[in-house]
């Protein structure tokens, strides 16, 4: 007996405010799930489909301190038969060549989040977890594609909700940070861990605590409208199944002989 084709193999975790009817561009909604996790409930996630497209999951996504615990998130996805996920954040521009409402590629990032839990196998007593690459290749290079006006950076995750002061934003750009931002870390990692491939574009929306504030000229509408409108091509050019270097090196086994695979199936339960 064959086990049927994930109903999408894509989950856009959506942390910018958007108007309702905005990704109807992916198509309609035609399913909805909640997901029961070891680390809480997921959902309502909805599944658009294009006609004769591929579906994508979609699932708005907040970094406030408050929020859910994203290994939910992630162990979801997985039950879902989800390969990729494709996180849209916001970020502050710690780089002073970089303007609002411009979309940026992460390229890397530097984890400085302090209150989220930062991987999954702290209970299990295993060292040496693998290093996957900082965000899929293939997908950042589908993200390249489809925005070609982009530019790529290095993502600094932080708590939040306080912004940070002026002299933190002059040591993160002493770090190489381009962004700040609240949403991809420690997701990025996470996600590492079991077995999804991850990748990051954000929208600047401010400028830095050490910078003067930017003006407001319909600069963010219009750099909103640029990721939606490439969100389709980028479903597009992505290959089924995942084929990328992280994903091969991901399904290695892991140090103690401990497949990913084996342990978040026991993990779920």
């Amino acid at each position: 007996m064959t086990t049927p084709p994930p109903e999408a193999d894509l989950l856009l975790l959506l942390a910018v405010v958007l108007p309702p009817r905005a990704l109807d561009l992916l198509g309609p909604v035609v399913d909805e799930r909640f997901v029961a996790t070891a680390y809480g409930e997921i959902g309502p996630l909805a599944l658009r489909r294009s006609p004769g497209g591929r579906g994508v999951w979609v699932q708005p996504y907040s970094g406030l301190p408050s929020r859910t615990d994203p290994r939910s998130t992630l162990l979801a996805a997985r039950a879902l038969g989800v390969q990729r996920v494709l996180n849209w954040d916001t970020a502050i521009a710690l780089n002073p060549l970089l303007s609002r409402g411009q979309p940026v590629i992460v390229a890397d990032y530097i984890d400085f989040v302090r209150h989220q839990p930062h991987t999954f196998f702290e209970s299990e007593g295993i060292t040496g977890i693998h290093q996957s690459p900082p965000v899929c290749p293939q997908m950042s290079e589908a993200l390249a594609l489809a925005l070609p006006m982009a530019a790529g950076g290095v993502y600094v995750g932080v708590d939040g909700p306080r912004r940070e002061t002026a002299a933190e934003a002059r040591m993160f750009r002493q770090w190489g940070g381009d962004l700040l931002g609240y949403n991809l870390v420690p997701e990025i990692a996470l996600a590492g861990e079991v077995e999804l491939c991850y990748a990051g574009v954000t929208t600047v929306t401010d400028g830095s605590a050490d910078r003067l504030p930017f003006p407001a000229r319909g600069e963010m509408r219009a750099g909103l409208e640029l990721v939606l409108e490439a969100l389709p091509r980028f479903v597009e050019l992505l290959s089924a199944p995942a084929t990328c270097v992280c994903a091969e090196r991901l399904n290695a086994p892991r140090k103690g002989g401990l497949l990913a695979n084996d342990w978040w199936k026991r993990e779920q339960t």
